[in-house]
């Protein structure tokens, strides 16, 4: 792996292609404060609906197509990779609900696209991310 220290990423994957994409996808996002002063968004997630094509154009018949079955590789359509440092309790959770969700859907999904469909459900639910990030100590009084 170019470019990290020897020992920076070991036990991340064990997928060759599968990196640690960002997603580029809320093309909208509507912020709220509710009476006890909470903040809520109401975020729209995009799927990656846009053309894998390197052409540049939108291929519209194409957006019919699942975004798994358009593209070439792990990272069509996905511009940023993020380096995350997770905990060994979050790599075991991961591994576990992996699992789950391969055996809900029948089929296996890629910890990118498994790491990726996470992370927007979490965004989508502010409140439970609130609550675990105050039980990691923040927002102390």
């Amino acid at each position: 792996m170019g470019g990290f220290k020897e020992g920076t990423v070991d036990g991340w994957d064990d997928e060759e292609e599968d990196d640690d994409p960002e997603f580029e996808s809320s093309d909208t996002a509507e912020t709220e404060i509710s009476s006890t002063g909470a903040q809520t968004a109401e975020v729209e997630v995009g799927t990656g609906a846009g053309s894998s094509d390197d052409s540049g154009e939108n291929d519209t018949a194409r957006s019919d197509i699942p975004w798994i079955l358009r593209r070439n590789s792990i990272t069509d359509g996905r511009e940023q990779t993020v380096q995350l440092h997770l905990q060994e309790e979050t790599l075991n959770v991961q591994r576990t609900q992996k699992s789950i969700v391969e055996s809900r859907l029948g089929e296996s999904v890629r910890k990118a696209d498994l790491r990726e469909a996470a992370l927007l459900v979490g965004l989508q639910h502010t409140d439970d991310v609130v609550d675990l990030l105050e039980e990691w100590g923040y927002a102390l009084d």
